[in-house]
């Protein structure tokens, strides 16, 4: 696994609680269901701060309504395009699974690219570096 990440926590627990799942069911309600974006019937909550591994268990970003907003999938794919994996939900709330976006996908490629390179360049440095003392004095 690279040191570098593009997303470096699992969501499923936070998305599966049932904090979240009143949270998101109340204000999915008090919006009526519909985009706040387009008007279209809303389906999925929507965290305006998008949520990661270090503010996951933060309640003022993870479960307040001022972070949240109510839209429909054409909004949220909008938003979300190709930099974010995107959960899928079942229609009781429960996870379906995680579709992996291109971004991700192109992110681990690249940063799989560049750990190679970088144990390459260590490599050819450990072979190129000066001997030791020893050696040096026989040359």
């Amino acid at each position: 696994m690279s040191k570098y990440s593009f997303k470096n926590y699992d969501n499923s627990a936070f998305y599966n609680s049932k904090a979240w799942r009143r949270v998101s069911a109340a204000y999915m309600s008090s919006k009526a269901y519909i985009c706040e974006r387009c008007g279209k019937p809303a389906q999925i909550c929507h965290h305006k701060t998008w949520l990661n591994g270090s503010n996951v268990n933060d309640p003022s970003i993870a479960l307040s309504f001022d972070n949240l907003e109510a839209l429909c999938i054409e909004c949220h794919n909008a938003e979300h395009g190709l930099q974010h994996s995107i959960t899928l939900f079942n229609d009781d709330g429960s996870i379906a699974r995680v579709k992996e976006s291109q971004g991700a996908k192109d992110f681990k490629k690249t940063a799989a690219a560049i750990d190679d390179l970088l144990a390459r360049l260590e490599k050819t440095t450990a072979q190129n570096a000066p001997r030791s003392d020893e050696n040096a004095k026989k040359v």
